[in-house]
C-alpha cells in the first residue's frame, strides 16, 4: 500500500509540472500577434515563429484558415470547360482519391467539366500539381508533426501547386477550392491572380465529437470529416463511452455497446480509413474510471456499488464508479484496451480520467 505522504508528495510534484507547462504554452502563445491594420483594406499577422516574416493578406481572399502569406495581384483567371488537373509524377491510390474529390469540388462550384490526366497542356485552364517525394507506395497513416507545407502559384498561365507530402498536396487543393468566385455580373467563375505559401501554426488542430451522450452514425461522421478536411483540422476526438452509452462493437465483452445506437467495427475501420485519406488521425476516448454507467450496465461486477445499474438519461457526476481494489478490473480493462487499440491505430489513446466523484471509493 502507499503511504499517504507518499502520495501527497506525487501531488505536489504533479502540481508544480501542470504550473510548469501552463507558464510555458502562455509564453509560446504570447509570442502570436493578430492585430487588424485596417478592416476595410487588409490584415497583418506577425508570427515570430514563422520564416515568412510578415504578412499582409487582402480581404478578397476568403479562405478558411488564412494561409501564413498571401500575395494577390490585380487580375483573374478565367475558369472554363476541360479545367485540366494535371501531375508531374506518377499517381498514387491516395493521390487519385484526393484529385477525385476535389475535382468534383471544383465541377460542383464552378459548372464545369474537369479532366485528371498527366498529359501537358498548353491552355491557361489547368492545375499542375508537383509532388516529386510521392511514392507509389500507399500513404501511411498520418503522424504528428508531419510536413503539411505547400505552395500555390495562380498566373496568368495556370495554376501550379507544390509541396513534398500527399498532405500538402490535400491542403494545397483545399486551397484552391476555397479561392473560386463568381462572377455574377457575367455568371463566370474565376481565380484571383495569387502567390500562396502556407503551413500550420498548430500541429494539432482538433475537433471533438461527443457520441456517447449524443449519438451521430457513420454519414454524420463522414460529413464532419469532410467539413474539416476542408477546413484542415487534422485531429477528430471521439468521445465513445460515458455514463449514457457505450458506442463501439467489442467482441470480446459483448454486452458492453448500446443494443441500438453504436458503431460495428466494420464501421470504425472505414472511419479510421475515411479520415486517413483525408489525412486525418482519429483519437478515440473511453472514459474511466468515473463516467462508467453504461459499462456497468453489462458487467456490474466492474462497479465500486452493487447493481443493477441503467444507462444514465441525465446529465452530471454519477456516483458510481471503477473498483480500483479488485484485480478482475484490471484483467478486464488489459483485454478490453488490447482489443480497442487494434481498431484505432493512432499512438495517443485517451482514458478520460475526470470527474470521479469519488464517494463510493472511501
Amino acid at each position: 500500500m502507499f503511504r499517504p505522504v507518499f502520495i501527497f508528495k506525487i501531488l505536489i510534484l504533479s502540481l508544480i509540472i501542470n504550473f510548469v507547462l501552463i507558464v510555458y504554452f502562455l509564453l509560446q502563445n504570447s509570442r502570436h500577434r493578430f492585430h487588424i491594420v485596417n478592416k476595410n483594406d487588409y490584415y497583418e499577422i506577425n508570427d515570430s515563429h514563422s520564416f515568412y516574416g510578415n504578412n499582409r493578406i487582402s480581404t478578397n481572399i476568403k479562405i478558411i484558415p488564412m494561409p501564413m502569406i498571401v500575395n494577390v495581384e490585380n487580375s483573374i483567371l478565367l475558369l472554363s470547360n476541360n479545367f485540366h488537373i494535371k501531375l508531374n509524377q506518377k499517381l498514387t491510390k491516395d493521390l487519385r482519391l484526393a484529385l477525385r474529390r476535389y475535382s468534383k469540388y471544383i465541377s460542383l462550384l464552378a459548372g464545369i467539366s474537369v479532366e485528371i490526366n498527366q498529359k501537358s497542356s498548353s491552355s491557361e485552364n489547368k492545375l499542375i500539381i508537383d509532388c516529386p517525394l510521392i511514392t507509389s507506395k500507399k500513404d501511411k497513416y498520418p503522424k504528428l508533426g508531419e510536413d503539411e507545407s505547400y505552395t500555390l502559384n495562380v498566373t496568368k498561365t495556370g495554376s501550379y501547386l507544390y509541396s513534398l507530402s500527399l498532405t500538402g498536396i490535400i491542403r494545397g487543393l483545399s486551397t484552391f477550392v476555397q479561392l473560386i468566385e463568381r462572377n455574377t455580373s457575367s455568371d463566370t467563375f474565376y481565380i484571383p491572380l495569387v502567390n500562396i505559401i502556407d503551413r500550420p501554426r498548430f500541429i494539432w488542430r482538433g475537433l471533438l465529437l461527443d457520441v456517447s451522450r449524443h449519438w451521430m452514425p457513420v454519414s454524420v461522421i463522414e460529413r464532419t470529416l469532410n467539413a474539416m478536411e476542408f477546413s484542415k483540422l487534422n485531429v477528430l476526438h471521439l468521445h465513445l463511452s460515458d455514463d449514457q452509452g457505450f458506442r463501439v462493437e467489442s467482441i470480446e465483452f459483448n454486452l458492453l455497446h448500446d443494443r441500438k445506437d453504436f458503431f460495428t467495427q466494420k464501421d470504425i475501420e472505414h472511419l479510421v480509413e475515411y479520415a486517413r485519406q483525408r489525412r486525418i488521425r482519429i483519437i478515440p476516448e473511453f472514459d474511466i474510471p468515473g463516467h462508467t454507467t453504461s459499462w456497468f450496465v453489462g458487467y456490474p461486477e466492474l462497479a465500486s456499488q452493487p447493481g443493477p445499474y441503467q444507462i444514465g438519461t441525465q446529465w452530471g457526476v454519477m456516483k458510481a464508479t471503477m473498483d480500483p481494489t479488485k484485480e478482475n478490473t484490471y484483467i478486464f480493462l488489459d483485454k478490453f484496451f488490447k482489443e480497442m487499440t487494434k481498431l484505432f491505430p493512432d499512438p495517443y489513446f485517451h482514458i478520460g480520467g475526470d470527474e470521479v466523484e469519488g464517494s463510493q471509493w472511501t
